[in-house]
């Protein structure tokens, strides 16, 4: 990896390193650190709108063994079993693949009770969405190591190919500057030129069907700023959206060049998720608003949050809602 020194127009080296050099533990270090910055870590994962449950989180009462982080993604009721390795184990996807079957038999209830408070000032939104949405009885499974075994590739792939499992695999490299480490992931399987080959091959998984009375006029209540019904109203007319998971899919499709928008209503804020990719993003998105919005990027594209009255006008002026 290189710094690129923009003043005196040079590259610089970066020093690899690894955990085991860093005295970097996998339990105390690495999984501390991406669950305190969960927001930011989701994106690097490809999973932009999906909840922490929590570290530690044991699958069943038959087993010692714990899920070292168990994620909640509401675009489709799925659960994601996310495991952290220092080095290179032949047995990480293995592990996964067990806490994944032991995860198969929880319900709406059980997974609530595993959800740790301390990771929000409210659990009440994250609790309404998982109580208003059967979970889906596929799980997602992320292995995060910083070197991977062939073995556990041609294994990923051979289940993902053949039994339509959702793996994916991401190593993460440790580079030294002075007194700081940097971080980087690299998505390792599927590759990114496949993805959409294994979207392609993937079944689509039909949902369990549960009588949902859940209305758009249930969420209003729940949600605190004052543009939430303006902007419910102004979506409802371009797309029902799904209540329960309080989101408007693809409000927008090839929009300034963009291949999609989503429009996801949260307790406290609006957040904006775009697909794929244009000409200078930031500065595109940027030209839309006054104010300064905070872009996030994710592996499909960005995101970014619509917290105030301008913010709003201005995201209902460019993606012409009104």
């Amino acid at each position: 990896m290189l710094k690129y020194d923009v003043q005196k127009k040079v590259l610089i080296q970066l020093e690899p390193t690894e955990m085991k050099n860093e005295a970097l533990k996998e339990r105390y270090d690495l999984q501390e650190t991406i669950v305190k910055s969960w927001d930011i870590f989701k994106n690097e994962i490809g999973l932009p709108t999906a909840f922490l449950i929590g570290d530690e989180i044991n699958p069943h009462d038959s087993t010692q063994d714990s899920i070292d982080i168990l994620a909640y993604d509401p675009d489709d009721s799925s659960l994601i079993v996310i495991e952290l390795k220092r080095d290179k184990n032949k047995l990480q996807l293995l592990q996964a693949l067990t806490y994944a079957a032991m995860l198969s038999k929880w319900d709406q209830e059980k997974l609530i009770s595993k959800i740790k408070p301390q990771y929000y000032d409210s659990t009440d939104e994250l609790t309404d969405i998982i109580k208003t949405n059967p979970l889906n009885e596929a799980i997602k499974i992320v292995l995060i190591s910083e070197f991977y075994d062939p073995e556990v590739i041609i294994t990923a792939d051979w289940l993902s190919n053949g039994y339509d499992l959702d793996i994916s695999a991401f190593s993460v490299g440790l580079h030294r500057i002075g007194d700081q480490i940097i971080l980087s992931t690299e998505q390792r399987f599927p590759l990114k030129e496949l993805d959409e080959v294994y979207d392609s091959r993937r079944t689509i998984r039909t949902l369990k069907k549960e009588h949902n009375d859940i209305d758009w006029d249930d969420i209003i209540p729940k949600l605190r700023y004052p543009f939430a019904q303006k902007g419910i109203e102004l979506c409802r007319k371009i797309k029902t959206g799904e209540p329960s998971r309080r989101q408007f899919s693809s409000i927008r499709k090839n929009w300034d060049g963009l291949d999609w928008i989503n429009i996801n209503f949260r307790e406290k804020y609006i957040n904006v998720y775009i697909g794929g990719s244009a000409d200078n993003m930031p500065e595109l998105l940027q030209s839309k608003f006054v104010e300064a919005i905070d872009i996030s990027p994710w592996a499909g594209g960005v995101s970014f949050r619509v917290d105030t009255e301008k913010k709003f006008s201005d995201m209902v002026t460019w993606l012409k809602l009104e």
